[in-house]
């Protein structure tokens, strides 16, 4: 768990103080935390990130969208068009190199944080850590569910520091990590994603630096996959390269996943991080259609041999956030 810092004990001087002061038998603070500076009031109002100019730079800059196909599409997030394992046309959403560190989201509710009785809050958007350009930010999220007490008056928690205070002050509960993860990128503001042609939803949201920044959580009740390992699972993604293609093909990716078949159970039955596989061919690109056109693979998905199209493959290093859409109109 990322959060840390947790604002605890007397500063040194007035521990210094009680040392020497012998007659003084009482506490010289208050047991009881007071306020907080870093805990906002019910009726404050959260600047959006855009009247931060250099956050939102740093967000645009690093958000891994193209600033010219956005300009070209009126600020849509449009989706491609890859191939899944049957052979099916499936669209996506392309968030950039991602690895298997899931960064903390923090949802605020009631109920037990570990049961599906937990209700997030509708007056309190989630809270994350980092955003894009962040050393630790990664478009991939691990959820934190944090419980607020009778002592919680729709404060806002905007802040990691006010997160700690608020445990200290007694307004929520620890954060407890319920193995959990999502996709959920945090973009630049003032974009909506594509869902169907023609057809695009608004951001969701979410507190982060002190501000409120755009996002958008993808897949659904599908999309949160369990994760008991911590380290985020993978699958393989092919770009091909045919025989007379100057370069590989990123924009009609190779799917090694698929869209689930239902909600996970204990181990997750879907990662929109993939391992980037680079094939190069011997025939036109569009001669593959799936990813038993170039594979022959094991029961665990590795790769155990090629078929007579593939001349050359190169399994990367890279990861990259590649979201199937599981259902036309749904993020």
């Amino acid at each position: 768990m990322r959060l840390v810092g947790r604002l605890v004990g007397l500063p040194v001087a007035l521990a210094a103080l009680g040392a020497t002061a012998g007659c003084r038998l009482g506490p010289l603070v208050d047991d009881q935390p007071g306020a907080s500076a870093n805990i906002l009031p019910k009726d404050a109002n959260i600047r959006g990130v855009d009247t931060n100019p250099d956050l939102m730079n740093q967000i645009v800059l690093n958000d891994s969208l193209d600033s010219n196909a956005l300009k070209a599409s009126g600020n849509v997030i449009q989706r491609g068009t890859g191939a899944a394992p049957d052979g099916t046309q499936v669209k996506f959403w392309a968030f950039g190199d991602a690895d298997r560190a899931p960064t903390p989201i923090y949802v605020f509710g009631s109920g037990d944080p570990a049961s599906a009785s937990f209700t997030p809050l509708a007056d309190h958007p989630p809270m994350v850590e980092t955003v894009p350009g962040d050393v630790e930010y990664e478009p991939i999220h691990t959820i934190f569910n944090v419980k607020v007490t009778e002592k919680y008056d729709h404060q806002k928690i905007t802040t990691l520091a006010a997160l700690s205070d608020a445990i200290d002050l007694g307004l929520v509960e620890a954060p407890v990590a319920i193995k959990v993860f999502v996709n959920w990128p945090i973009v630049r503001p003032g974009l909506r994603l594509e869902v169907a042609p023609g057809a695009s939803v608004p951001p969701t949201p979410v507190y982060a630096h002190g501000y409120l920044v755009d996002s958008f959580p993808l897949g659904g009740a599908l999309g949160r996959q369990p994760n008991p390992r911590g380290l985020l699972p993978t699958n393989q993604v092919s770009f091909l390269r045919g025989v007379t293609d100057p370069d590989f093909d990123r924009k009609r990716p190779i799917f090694q996943a698929s869209i689930p078949p239902g909600p996970a159970q204990t181990d997750p039955n879907y990662t929109p991080l993939s391992v980037v596989v680079n094939v190069e061919l011997n025939d036109a690109a569009s001669k593959v259609t799936r990813d038993s056109d170039l594979f022959q693979r094991s029961a665990t998905g590795d790769i155990m041999s090629v078929k007579p199209i593939v001349t050359h493959f190169t399994v990367t290093s890279q990861l990259t956030d590649l979201q199937i859409q599981f259902a036309e109109g749904s993020p």
